[in-house]
C-alpha cells in the first residue's frame, strides 16, 4: 500500500469520482450499492386481442438510471378474467376489457395497462363433404367461426336447425340425417350470427332385393302374398320402394302389381320384383292339393222303367237343381225333343211332370236357323225368370254322306251350338227370343257336310261347333260363368274347353268368350257375318277331355270343382270314370285327379276296377249339395252327392243315380 499512497502523493488533485474508482481500485473505501428505482413494462401492443398471447418485458433501472441486469420480475395481473399473465411474463388474453399488468423487481413496482379488443362472431360458413345425401343417408356438417378481424373463432358451439325435418333432421352436433327426398337448408347460429347451406335428398340407390314368401311350396289354387324388401348401399331398408313383379310362366302362377302370387297348376316358377332396374327372386315350387273321397251308397232318382213320360224321356245331360219361387225344387235331366222336368218338395218327393213338356225342339232342317234338336241344358233362375242355355244339335239330314230323312244324334253329322231361352211362368215352359238373337255361341263357321268317302275322327260322327255348356255360376266378381266345350273341325279328334261369361243373363249376344288375355271375343254368328268367327282359347290342355261336365264352388276347398266323365293314368293304369279338376278363376285348372272310377260309354272296353261305383255303362256327372241354400246349387260343402246317368242296357234304358261323397284334404 505504501506504493499506492506514494504514487498518489505525487498526483495533482482528481475530481471525486476518480478518486473513489482509483480508491477502491487501490482498495481503499466501500463500493455504493446499486438499488432498483423504477421498473419498467413494455409490450409489443397495447391493444391484445382475445385469445392472443403477448410476451411482456420488465426492465428494471438503477438509481443512475442504468438497467439492472439479470434482474428477476414478479408478474401479476389486475384483472385475471381479463388477461394473466406468466412468471416469464407471457400475457394471455382472456375477454375484452382492460387490465393492468405489473412486474415487481426487487420490491419496485412496474405496471402496465393494455386493453384487451373482444373477439365477437361476425360469420358462420356451414361446410358439408357433399351437397347431396341418399335418403337413410348421414353426414357431418361443420360450422367455421370467424372473428371481426377474419380470423378463426374456435370454441363456439353452434345451435344447428333444418328448414324442413320431413328432408333432413339435423342434431345439435351438426349430424344431418336424410329422411325423404327434396331440398333443404341447414343452418348454424353461434351468437346470432348464422350461416347455413343447402342439401339436396335423392332418392336411395338400390343395391339389392330380396323377395320373401310366406311358403316355398303353395299348393295350385293358393292365393301367396309376396313381399319386396330394397336395401341401399349402406344395407338399409328403402321404405316405400315399389316394386314392378313378373313371372316366368303366367300358366303356372300369375302375380299381381301389389306381388300377390295366384298360383293355377303344378310346376315350378320363379316370380321376381324389380326396383329401379335391381331384381330380386322368389322360387316357387307349386304342387297338387290331394283329396280323398269317401263313396257311400247308391240311389235312383230317377227309373226310366217307371217314371219316364214317354220312351225318349230320359236322363241325356247332367243334372240340375233349381229352387222355385216357393221353395220346392226342380230337377232338369231330360233329352230332346220334348224335354221334361221332374219337381217335389225334397230331394226325395221328386215326380216327372208328364202333362207337357218344358221344351220342344224346333226340329228345323236348316243350320242356319239353330232350331233343331234342343236340350234345356242348362237352367238358371234370377227372381222369377228362368233362364236357360239349350244344347243344340243340327244333324244334317239332306246330304247324302250324312243320315238323309235322320234329324236325330242317330245322325254322325253334327253341328253343334248354344242358344239362349228363357221361362217367366217358374220353369212350365220355355220360350226363345226371335232367331238369330237367341243364339249364344254358334259354330265358328257355316255347316260343310263331309265329302264322300271322308273318315270320322271319332269312327263314328263328324263334329263342330260349341257344345254342353256347364251349369251357369256367378263368381264373386258379379259375373255370370259357363265352360262350353268347342270341336273346331269335324276332321279333327281335337276339342277343348273354354269358358265364356257375362253380366246379363237375359241377352244372348251379351256372352264373351276367354281369348287368351280376357273375356274379350263374341262368338258371332257366320251366317249373319258372312265369315268365319275366331275361335275361343282352350283352356288348360289336361282338361282337353273334361267337357259335358258340372261346376260348383267348394266352401270345403275354397276353389271350384269341375266333375267330368273322362280317363287318365291312376297309379300305372288307365281308368275311365269321373274325374275332377280344380281352380280358383274358372280360366286355370288343376291336373285332374279321379272322383271315383266308373265304366264310361266313352272307353267301354276299359274294365273297371274292384272300386269302381258302376261296372255299367254311365256318363253326365253333376256335384250336388242337397244343404246348399242357394237358389241355383252354386256350392258345395265337404259333402255332396254325386249324380249321373246310368245306361242299364245301353240304349234308351238310362236311370238318374245319384251317390253321396265326402271330400278329405290329404296334404
Amino acid at each position: 500500500m505504501a506504493r499506492a499512497g506514494f504514487v498518489c502523493r505525487f498526483l495533482k488533485p482528481c475530481a471525486v469520482a476518480a478518486f473513489l474508482v482509483v480508491v477502491a481500485a487501490c482498495g481503499g473505501g466501500g463500493e455504493p450499492v446499486r438499488t432498483v428505482t423504477t421498473v419498467t413494462v413494455s409490450s409489443p401492443t397495447l391493444i391484445p386481442k382475445q385469445g392472443d398471447t403477448v410476451q411482456l418485458t420488465a426492465v428494471a433501472r438503477d438509481q443512475f438510471g442504468d438497467a439492472v441486469p439479470g434482474a428477476t420480475a414478479t408478474w401479476s395481473s389486475s384483472a385475471p378474467t381479463v388477461a394473466t399473465v406468466s412468471a416469464t411474463g407471457l400475457l394471455q388474453a382472456l375477454a375484452g376489457g382492460s387490465v393492468t399488468v405489473t412486474a415487481t423487481i426487487s420490491s419496485v413496482p412496474g405496471t402496465l395497462t393494455l386493453t384487451v379488443t373482444a373477439r365477437v362472431a361476425t360469420s358462420v360458413t356451414v361446410s358439408s363433404p357433399t351437397q347431396t345425401l341418399q335418403v337413410a343417408e348421414t353426414v357431418q356438417l361443420t360450422a367455421n367461426v370467424r372473428d371481426q378481424f377474419g380470423d378463426a373463432l374456435a370454441g363456439k358451439t353452434a345451435a344447428w336447425s333444418t328448414a324442413d325435418s320431413t328432408v333432413a333432421t339435423v342434431s345439435s352436433t351438426g349430424l344431418v340425417q336424410a329422411l325423404a327426398p327434396g331440398a333443404v337448408a341447414i343452418t348454424a347460429t353461434v351468437d346470432g350470427v348464422a350461416g347455413s347451406t343447402s342439401l339436396t335428398v335423392v332418392p336411395p340407390t338400390v343395391a339389392s332385393v330380396t323377395v320373401g314368401s310366406p311358403t316355398s311350396t303353395p299348393k295350385e289354387g293358393d292365393s301367396v302374398q309376396l313381399t319386396a324388401t330394397a336395401r341401399d348401399q349402406f344395407g338399409n331398408i328403402i321404405p316405400g320402394a315399389a316394386a314392378t313383379w313378373s313371372t316366368s310362366d303366367i300358366n303356372i302362377a300369375t302375380v299381381s302389381i301389389t306381388g300377390l302370387v295366384q298360383t293355377l297348376s303344378k310346376g315350378t316358377v320363379v316370380v321376381t320384383a324389380s326396383v329401379n332396374g335391381v331384381a330380386g327372386a322368389q322360387l316357387l315350387t307349386i304342387t297338387p292339393i290331394r283329396i280323398g273321397v269317401a263313396v257311400g251308397a247308391k240311389e235312383v232318382v230317377f227309373d226310366y222303367t217307371t217314371d219316364r213320360c214317354e220312351d225318349l224321356d230320359l236322363p241325356d245331360q247332367p243334372a240340375r237343381f233349381v229352387r222355385a219361387e216357393d221353395g220346392s225344387l226342380v230337377l232338369i235331366d231330360g233329352n230332346a225333343p220334348r224335354h221334361y222336368l221332374s219337381r217335389g218338395t225334397d230331394f226325395n218327393s221328386l215326380k216327372r211332370v208328364c202333362n207337357r213338356p218344358a221344351l220342344v225342339s224346333a226340329d228345323l232342317r236348316t243350320a242356319e236357323s239353330y232350331e233343331n234338336w234342343e236340350w234345356l241344358w242348362v237352367v238358371y233362375r234370377e227372381g222369377s225368370r228362368w233362364h236357360a242355355l239349350i244344347h243344340n244339335e243340327f244333324h244334317d239330314a239332306v246330304s247324302s254322306t250324312c243320315r238323309v230323312a235322320d234329324p236325330s244324334p242317330g245322325n254322325p253329322c253334327w253341328y253343334n251350338s248354344i242358344t239362349y231361352a228363357v221361362s217367366d211362368d217358374g220353369g212350365g215352359t220355355f220360350v226363345k227370343p226371335s232367331p238369330p238373337q237367341h243364339v249364344v255361341a254358334p259354330a265358328p263357321d257355316v255347316w260343310v257336310p263331309p265329302p264322300p268317302g271322308a273318315t270320322s275322327p271319332s269312327g263314328f260322327y263328324f263334329a263342330d261347333g260349341y257344345r254342353a255348356p256347364t251349369n251357369i255360376v256367378q263368381a264373386s266378381d258379379g259375373y255370370y260363368y259357363s265352360l262350353i266345350e268347342l270341336f273346331p273341325s269335324k276332321f279333327s279328334n281335337g276339342r277343348g274347353l273354354c269358358v265364356m261369361r257375362t253380366a246379363r243373363l237375359d241377352d244372348p249376344a251379351s256372352w264373351r268368350a276367354w281369348d287368351g288375355s280376357g273375356f274379350n271375343l263374341r262368338m258371332t254368328n257366320p251366317y249373319v257375318t258372312g265369315s268365319a268367327a275366331p275361335m275361343c282359347t282352350f283352356l288348360s290342355r289336361q282338361v282337353d277331355g273334361m267337357g259335358g261336365g258340372h261346376i260348383v264352388y267348394s266352401t270345403y276347398l275354397s276353389r271350384y270343382i269341375l266333375v267330368a266323365p273322362t280317363g287318365g293314368q291312376v297309379d300305372g293304369r288307365h281308368v275311365c270314370g269321373f274325374f275332377f279338376s280344380l281352380s280358383t278363376d274358372l280360366i286355370h285348372w288343376s291336373e285332374p285327379q279321379l272322383l271315383v272310377e266308373a265304366k264310361l260309354i266313352y272307353c267301354p272296353t276299359v274294365t273297371p276296377g274292384p272300386g269302381a261305383v258302376e261296372t255299367l255303362l254311365t256318363l253326365y256327372p253333376s256335384l250336388i249339395d242337397h244343404a246348399d241354400t242357394t237358389i241355383n246349387f252354386e256350392r258345395a260343402g265337404r259333402s255332396a252327392y254325386l249324380y249321373y246317368t246310368r245306361f242299364n242296357d245301353g240304349g234308351l234304358d238310362r236311370d238318374l243315380v245319384r251317390v253321396p261323397l265326402t271330400f278329405t284334404r290329404l296334404d
